[in-house]
């Protein structure tokens, strides 16, 4: 009975951790300084998560886990994810930042987790 309990705990703690999963490692190595240098580029991923244009495949990936990723300040990136999550919102402000403000206001319009979010940007985590 007690290696059953047992099974079942860690049956458990499996399934809990899984659904706490990372994104897919697709863009683990995207370019994301090849984007920010390009103001067309930029302008067209902009455009596509604000739904004012439209969207390439990345773009449309970009933007169905955008809402999470801000929201949880970049919490189910990976380390690698991370920095080119960072490298875009910083790239963004960087170029424009009231459309840095707008895109922030349309992913977290209540401004809930802005401050973990601005300190995901400051330290990368």
């Amino acid at each position: 009975m007690r290696q059953w309990l047992l099974c079942v705990f860690a049956l458990t703690v499996v399934v809990s951790c899984s659904s706490q999963q990372q994104y897919v490692n697709r863009y683990d190595n995207f370019n994301a300084d090849s984007i920010i240098q390009n103001e067309r580029i930029l302008l067209a991923y902009y455009k596509c998560v604000m739904e004012k244009g439209p969207c390439t495949k990345d773009g449309k990936n970009f933007k169905r886990v955008l809402p999470e990723t801000i929201s949880t300040a970049c919490g189910r990136c990976s380390p690698k994810q991370k920095v080119v999550v960072r490298k875009l919102l910083l790239g963004i402000r960087a170029k424009s930042e009231p459309r840095f403000f707008e895109l922030l206001d349309k992913y977290d319009p209540s401004r809930l987790n802005r401050e973990a979010l601005y300190t995901f940007l400051v330290t990368g985590n």
